[in-house]
């Protein structure tokens, strides 16, 4: 896509601004994006008020809470891929016997 059709979109995270060019079809997980992510750092702020973490502690814990929850649906993903895959080739071989 050329950058030229990309759309440009303000998402505030924090108290912050963040302008992105993206493709339209995907504002909307961008905008859900940042949603949860305001969320996840509220929650931190209310449960860790106590001044041992600060902004960038945050901002990094969900960074990691969101690359873990990928990786953990990357992999399900995958098993579940292999799982459809067997299942089509034990189909495909009784078929062929018959």
């Amino acid at each position: 896509m050329a950058e030229s059709e990309k759309l440009e979109i303000g998402l505030k995270v924090m108290s912050r601004v963040i302008t992105l060019r993206i493709q339209p079809e995907m504002e909307p997980y961008f905008r859900k994006a940042a949603t949860l992510v305001n969320q996840r750092i509220n929650s931190f702020t209310k449960n860790h008020s106590g001044g041992e973490m600060d902004s960038w502690d945050f901002l990094i814990t969900v960074a990691i809470e969101g690359m873990v929850e990928s990786q953990k649906n990357q992999d399900k993903y995958r098993l579940l891929q292999q799982s459809l895959d067997k299942r089509l080739n034990d189909l495909d071989n009784r078929l062929t016997l018959n």
